[in-house]
């Protein structure tokens, strides 16, 4: 018996094996290696939906947000079965949600059928915004433009019932999340019209809607993102970016606060104290689940990062050196953390940051480090020349670092060294 034959003998007795410990061997040899069948009630609901295709329906998922599949599985009424959504659009092309069920006999069948506004579905989401413990599926419909229109439908646990439209609004975008702190999860719209706009925080709790709102900063251009976070002090808020023209970007930082909404970076001039050059996101620098945002002073590559607080105070966490050109950044520590002067220097494969610390008369004026990013077939030899360590290697880079002080070690650079990534470009929380 060769060695292939003795591995498939060996595989077969632990599969025997295993089965008999369990009970019984119910499975032939052939159906060991078949591949896994989908259930039935899997092929049954994919036949009802077929249906609908063959009457002229499309798939039709939602464009953005999270939820993207065309077929969305949620347990809608507590019962503990999940429900089926198929985002659809209509022979007319006007987009649908088929909301199946389970029957008593386990089978799909067709319960709801939401027809929705505008052109397609923008994003879905699914959360308990009554506290009732059922979900209710919420929905932004594009309409045209940077205009969507806002729904929320409560199903219910009838079967048989009509969805309830619970809310209606204008919206550009919306979140979900517990921000006024009663356990229940907020709806928070962002509305805007590209010259401003607002963040609406809906309750939806009592029989009515009850609503609150704060504006953005005066002259926002349009929103880059919105995330949901907390502050330095541990207090739920919305950390939304826009855009402020040429002005560069802006942070509008939102709390909620016995059923008001505050915009807690708003100064007297209806703008945010948050502004500086575009590209610079918050972030979460130290590592204690509260975003900092950066803030230049003087050189542009020096950034210092600022926690922030209820109150809306500001408190410097760290600085760091921010070289969006190379795609790198160093958090400042020792000497570094004085009055620094960057210089940029290139040469073909070959560019270098050069720190010097300015003297303040009993402290002399010298350089203290360069940070190198390295191309071309021989970088990782050119990279450990001159006293030169490594710091990262990138796919066509290698990141080096030279010490011209010994105020410094190597492990006071590599801990603090970091490459910008995509998504941490992006602003991602």
């Amino acid at each position: 018996m060769d060695t292939r034959r003795r591995r498939l003998a060996a595989l077969l007795a632990a599969v025997f094996i295993a089965a008999s410990c369990s009970g019984c061997m119910t499975a032939s040899v052939d159906e060991l290696y078949s591949l896994p069948q989908m259930s039935e009630e899997y092929v049954q609901l994919q036949q009802l939906i077929a249906q609908r295709i063959e009457s002229g329906s499309t798939y039709a998922a939602p464009t953005g947000g999270s939820n993207r599949q065309n077929v969305q599985l949620r347990d809608l009424d507590g019962d503990g079965a999940d429900e089926a959504l198929a985002f659809l659009a209509d022979e007319s092309g006007t987009p649908t949600v088929c909301v199946y069920r389970r029957g008593e006999d386990g089978d799909y069948y067709l319960a709801v059928i939401i027809d929705g506004d505008g052109s397609a579905v923008a994003s879905a989401d699914y959360a308990d915004l009554t506290g009732d413990g059922v979900s209710e599926l919420i929905i932004s419909w594009h309409i045209s433009g940077q205009l969507r229109l806002l729904s929320v439908y409560a199903l219910g646990e009838d079967s048989q019932a009509e969805p309830v439209q619970l809310l209606r609004a204008d919206c550009y975008d919306f979140l979900v999340s517990d921000l006024n702190g009663d356990g229940v999860e907020d709806l928070l719209d962002l509305q805007t019209d590209g010259d401003g706009g607002a963040l609406v925080l809906y309750d939806l709790t009592s029989e009515k809607p009850m609503s609150a709102s704060a504006d953005f900063s005066a002259g926002i251009t349009g929103l880059r993102r919105a995330a949901p976070g907390v502050l330095s002090d541990g207090t739920a808020a919305v950390f939304v970016e826009s855009d402020l023209g040429e002005a560069g970007l802006v942070t509008d930082v939102f709390t909620a606060v016995d059923g008001d909404l505050k915009n807690i970076t708003m100064t007297v001039l209806g703008r945010s104290n948050t502004l500086r050059p575009d590209g610079l996101f918050a972030a979460d620098m130290d590592g204690d689940r509260s975003p900092e945002i950066p803030i230049s002073h003087g050189d542009g590559d020096i950034l210092t990062w600022y926690s922030l607080d209820a109150a809306g105070d500001l408190t410097p966490s760290v600085s760091t050196c921010y070289n969006a050109q190379e795609g790198w950044y160093l958090v400042l520590t020792g000497p570094l953390t004085g009055e620094l002067i960057l210089e940029q220097y290139g040469s073909p494969g070959e560019s270098a940051l050069m720190f010097t610390v300015e003297g303040d008369g009993s402290t002399p004026q010298g350089s203290v480090l360069a940070i190198y990013a390295i191309t071309g077939e021989n970088r990782l030899e050119r990279a450990q020349m001159n006293g030169r360590f490594i710091l990262r290697e990138a796919e066509n880079t290698v990141y080096a670092a030279q010490l011209l002080t010994d105020q410094l070690t190597p492990q006071d650079i590599t801990d603090n060294f970091y490459l910008i990534s995509a998504d941490w470009q992006m602003g991602d929380l």
